[in-house]
């Protein structure tokens, strides 16, 4: 098993496994399955390892942010703003949530490709740092409302420049076929910048784009960005504040490539630099958002094996008590895991080809298609790594089941991030 996979404080003891200074098996008699575990360690260390890089390879002013969409439960909203970090949000609720954990306005961008009239209100009322403009009718939308309001507007404008990333179809995001952003050939990105500069409500920070997700290749954001800033100077713009987007790949499995950042980056870094320098132009604030890679590494889910049965061909099904309501990923992108069963860290028997499936009511509610597993029993525990994004931000309550509890661990101690959802007690049920 490659243990790189898990968090920073896993341990195997003679006891079991080990998160945070917390026994596993003990937290389960508690809190029960599915559950989520964060680790503090972890989380802590990414950021830390992201902003020394970023001041290694970038001389000019620098913050990094984290995607709310990732996941952002209240109590884990509170410890990122008290670490200093920007954050980005697409609806009223993250910004609301950002707004309450302590999240200074200043460090705050709402995205969206169709963003209320809520959400830019509530963003012109408390002077986020940007309303990031992702088409020509919201730079209207936003313009007019900012006048309503007698206030500036301060904005980025996403742009999209035509690069289609080796990542899965559903989460490229840059491509001349994209839902998000300013074409950069149709000529509206152009267009969008001088129109924002001529315009009295509107103060235009800066640019950004955004390539897609679970990208491992780093000549894409070194061409994104020379055309980001060929845009900038074709428009004679010099942006105070560039964001390069996220998007930068996370290992799941053993074979998937390595995920240091440092290769970003550097890239990232070296061609802001480059191009600010071939153009004489003062360096930008740089705004670096990885997406998943800060808080993915710091998330397990437990699960609860329960029936099993074997296909015609021999393959091992072992139903979990969670899946694709807990974890969309795998139906919704193909996404792939690992499993550890716990208990069976000295098993040297027989490996079997298995298939981990959920328990809803779909065929397509699989976990991981094709992995070799001891021969289980009802009872035993299985450990997902690399849970900790874009899963529960994405759950729901399909054939009406709650959600899972979720804690953070901390050297020992244990906090509840998110209690189990009973669905008879919501509201909702209730009417």
């Amino acid at each position: 098993m490659d243990w790189s996979l898990f968090p920073f404080t896993t341990r195997w003891e003679k006891e079991g496994l080990q998160i945070g200074g917390c026994q596993i098996s003990d937290l389960v008699k508690i809190h029960g399955t599915p559950l989520y575990l964060y680790d503090a360690a972890t989380l802590r260390g990414h950021i830390q390892r992201l902003r020394q890089l970023v001041h290694e390879y970038y001389p000019g002013d620098a913050v990094v942010t984290y995607a709310a969409k990732a996941y952002f439960a209240p109590a884990l909203a509170r410890r990122l703003a008290a670490w200093g970090i920007g954050v980005d949000v697409v609806s009223q609720g993250e910004l609301q949530v950002a707004l309450k954990a302590g999240f200074s306005p200043s460090v705050i961008h709402l995205h969206g490709n169709n963003k209320s009239e809520d959400e830019i209100a509530t963003a012109l009322e408390v002077g986020i740092q940007a309303i990031v403009v992702d088409s020509l009718d919201e730079l209207e939308w936003v313009e007019q409302m900012a006048q309503n309001r007698r206030c500036r507007a301060h904005i980025w404008l996403r742009i999209t420049p035509g690069i289609a990333a080796h990542t899965h179809p559903h989460i490229q995001t840059a491509h001349t076929q994209s839902k998000f952003g300013l074409y950069l050939d149709t000529g509206e990105a152009l267009e969008a910048i001088r129109k924002a500069r001529a315009s009295h409500w509107l103060h235009l920070r800066g640019l950004h784009t955004h390539l897609g997700s679970q990208i491992f290749e780093v000549e894409p954001y070194r061409e994104a960005i020379e055309a980001l800033f060929a845009l900038a100077e074709q428009a004679n713009f010099v942006p105070e504040e560039f964001s390069p987007g996220g998007g930068w790949g996370v290992r799941y499995r053993s074979d998937d490539p390595p995920d240091d950042p440092l290769p970003w980056i550097r890239v990232v870094g070296e061609s802001v630099e480059q191009a600010c320098e071939q153009r004489h132009w003062p360096l930008p604030r740089l705004v670096i958002e990885p997406g998943r890679w800060l808080i993915a590494q710091a998330g397990v889910a437990i699960y609860r094996v329960g029936s099993q049965k074997r296909t015609v061909d021999g393959v091992q099904i072992i139903a979990v008590d969670g899946g694709m309501a807990d974890n969309p990923r795998v139906a919704l992108y193909g996404a792939r895991y690992t499993a550890v069963p716990l208990g069976y860290e000295n098993f040297s028997g027989q490996y079997h080809p298995s298939r981990v499936v959920g328990r809803f009511c779909e065929s397509g509610d699989i976990l991981i298609e094709t992995i070799n597993l001891p021969s289980l029993r009802r009872g035993d525990l299985l450990a997902i790594p690399v849970a900790g994004a874009y899963q529960l931000s994405m759950a729901s309550n399909y054939n009406m089941v709650g959600r899972p509890a979720v804690l953070w661990l901390e050297e020992g101690r244990v906090e509840m991030l998110q209690p189990r959802e009973e669905v008879l007690n919501s509201s909702w049920w209730n009417g």
